[in-house]
């Protein structure tokens, strides 16, 4: 059979082939139908195998051609409720993912933290940028990412960068990415904001981020594009930038040390999270919470705080915040004898310090709380730097920063 006549056979196989699936043709009319053009037999077995919607059975040199269309009904019913429950499990499964790595919920009840939440609620799905400011542990990342789960973008992914960890030698190619080439032994790799893509991107600590970042970062948000380093496509990209800084970012704005035109398109909408020491209803919730982390996590039976205990803990500052008490509460856990955490398993400056005396204007800066714990952890982990950086919620290469920062040598 020349090559022109068998493309015109299988043509018509085809369309007969879907008229007797929706019908057409009963299956008494097949063998006529197919015999009329003259198909061998042997063809028709295997042609119609191959379509996979006849079968063909030899009965003593007749050939008769019998339709499995209710078997392909009844197939097609199958994969049907197959896909349905392919997709509710999917569902399910998302929404344990999502669960498991959704951040551990914000805990409190004074009334400026339940504002705030009710803002972030009313906030979080209108996509806008962020601009999340507040002293050093105070939870701004857990407020970042309480936004991104609570948007349409919460199956997308929930990328973090902290500005300030990252040598400004490599920024752009951390947060941008890097071409094939660009150096001897580079291989092509995305950034951050490609990582981010159709979810949400945060800038922990923008203040630190280098000029000539900030001119390209601009550049994705206006115009929803970036290069890679060494690169000539625009790469287009569809990502929510929320942002945070412990410092005055509109003090760097104004010595030109921070973009205005960035300041603005990040401080779309702005949050301020309190310190703990005006939101002392909560200390007790934040208390009991690490309580039974800490219990949980270094392997030791369930314990509680006696009353004298509870009492200085809650009268404290808590310069440091919310880190500073996780902390504490880990280490009294770890150094408890007995399941009930007395006084004494607290640091000195805990334990000691009057009520007072922490609300005197003599109390402890900002600058000096973070030198102090910074001498502290790096004395209690002997010298190491990085699990001292660990310890403290932070990057080794933030550290040496704060370190240079606040000229601490400790040597």
């Amino acid at each position: 059979m020349e090559k022109n006549q068998s493309d015109k056979l299988l043509q018509y196989l085809i369309g007969l082939c879907q008229e007797i699936s929706i019908g057409k043709y009963g299956n008494e009319n097949v063998l006529f139908e197919l015999t009329k053009e003259g198909v061998y037999p042997e063809l028709v077995i295997k042609l119609a195998e191959a379509f996979g919607m006849m079968m063909v059975q030899v009965e003593s040199k007749q050939y008769r051609l019998e339709c499995v269309i209710d078997d392909l009904k009844e197939t097609e019913k199958e994969l049907l409720a197959a896909k349905d429950h392919l997709s509710h499990e999917n569902v399910n499964l998302r929404q344990t993912i999502r669960q498991h790595f959704r951040p551990v919920r914000i805990i409190g009840k004074s009334p400026i933290l339940l504002a705030l939440l009710d803002k972030v609620q009313k906030i979080a799905d209108s996509l806008v940028n962020i601009l999340i400011t507040g002293e050093t542990g105070t939870g701004k990342e857990l407020v970042a990412k309480t936004i991104h789960y609570n948007s349409s973008r919460c199956n997308g992914p929930f990328v973090a960068l902290n500005c300030s960890a990252i040598p400004e030698s490599i920024f752009e190619s951390e947060m941008f990415g890097v071409e094939k080439g660009v150096a001897t032994g580079v291989e092509k790799r995305i950034g951050k904001i490609e990582q981010a893509n159709g979810g949400t991107l945060f800038f922990d600590e923008i203040g630190d981020m280098p000029p000539a970042a900030q001119a390209k970062i601009l550049r994705v948000i206006q115009e929803r594009v970036l290069e890679h380093v060494g690169g000539r496509k625009s790469i287009p990209v569809d990502v929510r930038i929320i942002a945070a800084t412990n410092t005055d970012i509109r003090k760097a704005v104004t010595a030109k040390a921070f973009r205005e035109d960035l300041f603005y398109r990040l401080n779309v909408v702005h949050f301020h999270l309190p310190p703990l020491r005006e939101r002392p209803d909560d200390i007790p919730l934040l208390l009991n919470y690490f309580l039974e982390q800490s219990v949980k996590r270094l392997g030791r039976p369930p314990m509680h705080f006696a009353k004298e205990t509870l009492k200085k803990l809650t009268a404290y500052s808590w310069p440091g915040n919310i880190r500073e008490l996780e902390n504490e509460v880990e280490r009294a856990v770890a150094l408890a004898a007995t399941d009930t955490i007395i006084p004494e398993d607290l640091r000195n400056h805990v334990r000691e310090t009057p009520v007072a005396e922490m609300a005197a204007e003599h109390a402890p800066s900002l600058k000096e709380t973070e030198c102090r714990l910074i001498l502290e952890t790096i004395a209690a982990t002997n010298g190491n730097r990085s699990e001292a950086a660990k310890r403290m919620g932070m990057s080794r290469e933030g550290l040496r920063k704060k370190m240079k920062r606040y000229g601490i040598n400790a040597e």
